[in-house]
């Protein structure tokens, strides 16, 4: 019984010899090191939470890329614009590296419908197709950007359409654009 006394009380002691001496030290479970007024921040601590360079996600989200939709210009005037960018960005947002392979040299497609769905252009056909099989890696916080020229021969203005970007084989990266032009 005294022993068990002895030592509960050199045990109390003990304690309160490190709560004295910042018990923050000896003890892992007691919490964080108080900041020191005054102190110079850790960069390896800042770098960890570094904002993203390209900002919140505002498209879609598959296979660890976000994708994400631009024209250019921003408001088709039909007289004046015969002719429109579209450009697909895809961001990796995970921490591995993302590969996407394709069965021939057709990585990307852009097809512009009226509003009863009916296909007015498509992106791909203008372009040359070889059946070498191709593949794009994304590194984690890197990008890839696809572009491609819209006619707007087909287009009325006032009237709504959609664009739809893809990524060819991967049904999970196809973002649609809705657009009204100008006169």
């Amino acid at each position: 019984m005294h022993l068990r006394l002895r030592t509960l009380s050199l045990f109390l002691l003990a304690l309160t010899a490190c709560s004295s001496q910042k018990l923050y030290r000896w003890v892992p479970f007691a919490g964080e090191k108080p900041a020191r007024p005054g102190a110079v921040p850790n960069a390896a601590r800042n770098e960890r939470v570094k904002a993203n360079p390209f900002g919140p996600i505002t498209g879609i989200m598959a296979y660890g890329l976000e994708m994400r939709v631009t024209l250019t210009p921003d408001t088709i005037k039909l007289p004046d614009t015969r002719s429109f960018e579209a450009r697909t960005i895809l961001i990796n947002r995970s921490k591995k590296a993302v590969t996407l392979s394709f069965n021939d040299s057709r990585e990307y497609d852009f097809i512009l419908r009226d509003a009863a769905g009916k296909k007015l252009v498509q992106w791909s056909d203008d372009q040359p197709v070889t059946q070498n099989p191709g593949y794009i890696i994304v590194n984690p916080n890197e990008r890839s950007e696809f572009a491609g020229t819209i006619s707007t021969r087909d287009m009325v203005p006032g009237r709504p359409y959609t664009l739809e970007a893809s990524i060819v084989g991967y049904d999970r990266l196809t973002r649609t654009v809705n657009l009204t032009p100008t006169k």
